[in-house]
Parts: structure tokens; sequence; C-alpha cells
């Protein structure tokens, strides 16, 4: 597939070298999220639907199976896919409580909704802060943040999506007339990233201890309850409301494991630490910032670089002075 072509094909070339200076490749493509083209620089709304909308096509495309013919030859796996790759991310489990018992209660009709409606609201946050859809199992969906796209935030960008998840449970209740819960698992760390199965069928996956940890700590999770691993709640003590849940013997591992139940947002963070480097950046932003103030008339910056540089740190000294 030429990206080039297919980006001149939605009249959106412009956002051609963008794509390859991310190394956006035709692999990576149909996995772009909305988050990840605001990152691109697609600023426009109706940008990012033409965008959106032609991946999900591909996606599409990707599933079916050729009309005519047999199959046609498999290609080889390359290095990374047959090896797989290490890679630090943060893995998100969400549980659906007391689904075997509504097996039992309602009709497979009524089952099958609730699922279908559970699947779009967890995966649409998933998605929405950055992350990729590993894999539904049953009533559970597993969410990558890192993998195969990194951010500087990750571990962030779970938590937002599980807390999002969370609030979608009230209006699922209300929609299917039964209360309902879901119990959510966070964990961070190295991961093996590759394409796993067999020759006809593989797909992109991650496994590990923290996939284990972050299923462990969901079945430990209390209905409307959120847990995360000690590593993963330092990362988050800033910005978000977490409250010591214990330690926890988990099935695995040979040590306790201490769980955090993360609770929201923090009403206040406390003091920023001080703002180091990046000063010609920081005040390229200061005079877009001081001449919107001056004509009325928004502007559009682009920040782009490599993950953990700090690009969420420098917006947020910009927003700090808006």
């Amino acid at each position: 597939m030429d990206l080039s072509a297919w980006l001149r094909s939605l009249g959106l070339q412009q956002y051609e070298q963008a794509f390859r200076d991310n190394a956006i490749d035709p692999d990576i493509l149909p996995r772009l999220t909305g988050e990840d083209l605001k990152e691109l620089g697609v600023t426009l709304v109706g940008h990012r639907r033409k965008l959106l909308d032609a991946i999900s096509a591909l996606r599409d495309a990707e599933t079916q199976a050729p009309e005519t013919g047999g199959p046609g030859p498999i290609p080889a796996a390359s290095p990374i896919d047959a090896v797989g790759e290490r890679r630090q991310v943060t893995v998100l489990f969400a549980d659906l409580a007391g689904y075997t018992a509504w097996g039992q209660q309602l009709d497979a009709e009524e089952v099958h909704a609730l699922l279908e409606l559970f699947f779009d609201r967890a995966d649409r946050a998933i998605q929405e802060h950055g992350g990729h859809i590993d894999k539904h199992i049953g009533d559970c969906v597993m969410g990558v943040f890192g993998a195969p796209i990194a951010h500087d935030n990750d571990a962030e960008r779970a938590a937002r999506a599980a807390l999002t998840i969370q609030t979608a449970i009230p209006e699922l209740s209300a929609r299917i007339g039964r209360p309902i819960g879901v119990h959510i698992g966070i964990a961070g760390g190295q991961v093996v990233a590759s394409r796993t199965g067999s020759a006809g069928h593989s797909e992109y996956t991650v496994t590990g201890d923290t996939v284990n940890l972050a299923s462990r700590l969901t079945a430990e999770a209390k209905a409307g309850e959120i847990l995360t691993s000690d590593d993963t709640r330092r990362v988050l003590a800033e910005r978000f409301d977490c409250a010591d849940a214990g330690t926890l013997s988990i099935k695995g591992f040979a040590e306790p494991v201490r769980a955090w139940q993360l609770r929201g947002l923090r009403q206040t963070t406390r003091e920023q630490r001080p703002f180091v480097g990046r000063r010609g950046e920081l005040r390229l932003l200061q005079t877009a910032l001081a001449t919107c103030r001056e004509t009325g008339r928004g502007q559009a910056v682009y920040v782009r670089g490599e993950a953990g540089i700090g690009k969420t740190r420098l917006i947020e000294e910009v927003e700090r002075a808006a």
C-alpha cells in the first residue's frame, strides 16, 4: 500500500510529512485513533473524521476474506513479528461483574445486547485515549497503552480510560433496566509485543507478567472498583487520587502484590516541578498565545517529538500562562 497515494486520494496530502516523520506505515495505519491523529497534527475535526472513516474501511478490508479464488500466499513474518520486541506499556482489563448470573437470568439475545453496549463504550474509551484493543475475552476487554504506538503518558491515558468506562456504567444500567457493574485492573511494565498465532491467522498482541498482573488485579477488584499496581500508582500519584488497597496474594506471583484503588482525578495537584530547558520552544508558544490575545483569533501549533522528551510538560507550562 502506498501511504502517500492513500492520503492524496482523500485530499489530505498535507499530512504526508507528519505521517512519515512519525513512522506511520501501512501496518500501523489501521490502528490509529482520533487521539493519535491529533498528535500527528490533524487539528480539524472534519479531516480527522475523514481519516477515521477511511481507517475503519481499511480495518474492515483486513478482516474480509477474498470473494473468489483461494487464499493468497502468506507473507513471511518479519524478524520483529516472529521474535517480538520488548515494549514498556500499561495494560487495562475491564470485566463485567455478575456476567455468569445474567446468563441464567436473561435470554441469549438480551445478553448479546448487553455485551454489545458494554464493548461499544469500553472500546471507545480505550481508543479515544490512545489505547489499542488487544482482545475481547467473554465479557472482558483488554486494552494496551504503549504498543503498537507509544505516548509519553500511557499510564495516565489508561487511568483516564478506566474512569471513562466507569462513568458509562450507570447509562448502561438504565438502558437495560438492571443494575450492572464493572471491575477494572491496570498494571504497567515490560511486555513482549508481536504477532501471535498460526501461519493462517495471527494478531498483534502483548504477553508477559504485566498482562497477568493486570488480569489478576481485575479479578480482585470489586464491582465499581479500579485497582492498579504499585508501580503504576507512582506514575499516577500527582494527578490521580489513589487509596491503598493493601497487599494481595496473587496467583502466579511469588511475593504479595501491593494494590491501589484508583478513585479519580485530584481536585488540586501538587505544585508543578520546575520547568527546565525548552526555552526557545516555550517562547514560540508564548508568542502565539500573545497574538491570540491581541487579535482575538485562535491559532493551531503542532508540537512534535519522540515519546518522553517533555511535550506534555511543555504544553502544561503554556496552559498555566493561558
